[in-house]
């Protein structure tokens, strides 16, 4: 028979219901939970309100919070290529969980957002202004996740253990060098995983993107002390 779930509704949305049934009507349900976490934390709101968005509000189908909500779930559901957004665009789950508009209202609208919509919101949030707001909320949201999994108290120190991550393109995307390790173009990300001290454990507790390097032979840093920002909580 299957497990049977009890229904879930959102808070983001009072017109949506969960539920466990036999028919499949989406392959991507968990759409609608990521949205209610992202509604909990708070983090489109902050970011969206910092952004620079240089569209004429005319020429504007899909607005900056729904661009970013895009992003983050087609990724977090697994779909990596911008191309995959083409393929669901129909989907009723992604089209809920993204849109700003409250109700069945998503679903009579455009749907997700194609290929070109999305490749053009990469190179706004590539502006410098933009890049800053994404490092400053990826750093805090780390913050306030590890006072959360310390149940809210500061912790005395914090390990900042930084590694790069290389990721193969195709073709001349800018801060991409050609590797002659990989034998192939690399784009080469600094990651940053926050280590809290504490009873002589390190429990992997977060991870951050930094700026990307300019070169491989930067991918290396010396963490340093950062104060902590407050305990996780909805962003202000």
């Amino acid at each position: 028979m299957g497990e049977t779930l009890s229904p879930v509704a959102p808070r983001f949305n009072r017109s949506l219901r969960i539920e466990s049934r036999a028919e499949r009507l989406t392959g991507d349900p968990g759409a609608i939970l990521l949205r209610e976490v992202l509604e909990n934390n708070g983090i489109v709101d902050w970011m969206t309100d910092r952004l620079a968005d240089p569209r004429r509000p005319q020429d504007v189908t899909h607005d900056l919070a729904s661009l970013l909500r895009t992003a983050i779930l087609l990724a977090a559901q697994g779909w990596r290529d911008h191309d995959d957004a083409d393929a669901l665009r129909h989907d009723p789950a992604f089209r809920l969980a993204v849109s700003s508009a409250a109700g069945m209202t998503p679903l009579g609208g455009p749907g997700l957002a194609s290929q070109p919509t999305l490749s053009r919101f990469t190179a706004i949030m590539a502006a410098p202004a933009n890049l800053k707001v994404l490092r400053e909320a990826v750093l805090d949201l780390a913050g306030r996740c590890v006072r959360a999994r310390n149940k809210g108290k500061r912790l005395p120190k914090v390990t900042l253990d930084v590694d790069s991550l290389p990721i193969e393109v195709h073709g001349h995307q800018p801060k991409a060098e050609w590797n002659g390790h990989y034998n192939a173009r690399i784009y080469h990300p600094l990651i940053t995983s926050t280590r809290p001290r504490r009873s002589g454990t390190e429990p992997r507790s977060a991870c951050a993107p930094c700026a990307p390097p300019t070169s491989p032979s930067s991918a290396a840093a010396t963490p340093r002390s950062t104060p902590m920002p407050p305990p996780c909580a909805p962003w202000a």
